[in-house]
């Protein structure tokens, strides 16, 4: 089955990708980039994680806390918080 639907808009260069799982029927993005960054957060088996790189940060992975599911998450974090 397909994983998402592709239309097309006035802008000949430009598409909506819409997510085809029923509980995001209504989902839409303009960018491939973003739907797979929704699909792999959202719908993927086997999600990758991201944990703190900073040592005794309770986001690292020795930590007591849960580690991010995307990495742009992660860095904006070590950034602000370190």
């Amino acid at each position: 089955s397909n994983i998402c639907a592709v239309q097309e808009t006035s802008d000949p260069q430009a598409f909506l990708f819409h997510c085809t799982f029923p509980r995001c029927r209504k989902r839409t993005f303009g960018r491939w980039y973003d739907f797979n960054r929704h699909y792999k957060g959202a719908h993927a088996v086997e999600k990758t994680v991201f944990w703190c790189p900073v040592a005794g940060c309770v986001r690292s992975e020795g930590g007591n806390n849960r580690p991010f599911p995307r990495k742009d998450k992660m860095a904006t974090h070590a950034l602000k918080k370190h």
